[in-house]
């Protein structure tokens, strides 16, 4: 019967699409989901169960570029901030079993890493929300448990947290002497803040950073990610690679071409245009020889 309804709606120019909707209520419900080769708890309204699910390959960037890296440096760490639930760690470990730090301020989304972060071996988390200074600061909270979206407010919303730097974080849990050599931030317009806030990890550890680029979370929170993003060149780093939001290869651009730059930074935003948002990657000059391996394997040819 379903057949046959949809086969005269496609005639007259119609379709049945089935859209997964991971509403709040859904939010106790506790779902396993297949991520590289590991098994993951999401909440139920975790829009992630239905990324992987019709995109088993999203966030395959980041298993690629571990890999890329740790063979130039076979002590790299990776450090992932907005480590959500743990679905990104299993990706870099489906691809290598390299160290990796990962942190996470969400408390619903830290219980959840906490479980699933026990099937991994040479995992550290910690539960912090960073910024660009130790601060404490009043937000309001979005999409909370799974996409968390923190906007600061001048207002007293009964929800006050406390920041640091990412460079405090490090230090405070003796973590800052490892190689730290990937710097991945996914953490919903905070992530250019979050940059700001690891100066000393820039200058002395120059590891590649990989960070969603999310126009319209910055503009959310008054962010302007630009001038951070252009500043990443007194450290070293000239070139910046650009993926869409579905983790295809878009073009590298050098640093000082801003027109260019700006013009890819106007031209995104959630829901109006065709990418919603950028997954920028930049190597340090150092790393030059990566960048080409990784360009290499990523680009299409």
């Amino acid at each position: 019967m379903r057949k046959l309804i949809r086969n005269i709606l496609t005639k007259a120019g119609y379709d049945i699409i089935k859209v997964n909707q991971h509403s709040a209520d859904k939010a106790h419900l506790v779902k396993k989901v297949k991520v590289g080769n590991f098994m993951i708890d999401m909440p139920g309204n975790n829009v992630q169960i239905s990324t992987y699910k019709y995109r088993p390959d999203a966030n395959n960037l980041l298993g690629i570029l571990a890999v890329h890296v740790a063979g130039k440096y076979p002590d790299a760490t990776i450090i992932d901030v907005g480590a959500n639930v743990g679905d990104t760690i299993a990706v870099i470990k489906t691809a290598i079993d390299v160290p990796v730090i990962g942190i996470e301020g969400d408390p619903v989304s830290y219980r959840f890493l906490e479980e699933n972060v026990k099937q991994f071996s040479n995992v550290h988390i910690l539960q912090q929300f960073l910024g660009e200074k130790q601060q404490t600061v009043d937000v309001s909270f979005e999409k909370s448990g799974w996409n968390t979206t923190i906007i600061p407010t001048t207002e007293k919303t009964g929800n006050t947290i406390g920041l640091k730097t990412l460079d405090e974080t490090l230090a405070e849990n003796k973590l800052d002497t490892k190689n730290n050599k990937v710097f991945k931030v996914d953490c919903e317009g905070f992530d250019t803040i979050i940059i700001r806030g690891a100066e000393n990890l820039l200058t002395t550890q120059k590891p590649v950073i990989f960070f969603e680029y999310n126009k319209t979370n910055m503009n959310a929170i008054g962010e302007d990610g630009l001038a951070t993003l252009f500043s990443l060149e007194k450290f070293g780093y000239s070139e910046v690679i650009f993926f869409d939001n579905y983790g295809r290869f878009m073009m590298n651009v050098p640093l000082r071409e801003q027109g260019i730059i700006k013009q890819l930074h106007h031209y995104t935003e959630d829901g109006v245009s065709q990418v919603g948002y950028y997954d920028i990657c930049l190597f340090h000059d150092q790393d030059k020889d990566i960048a080409t391996r990784f360009i290499a394997e990523v680009a299409p040819v």
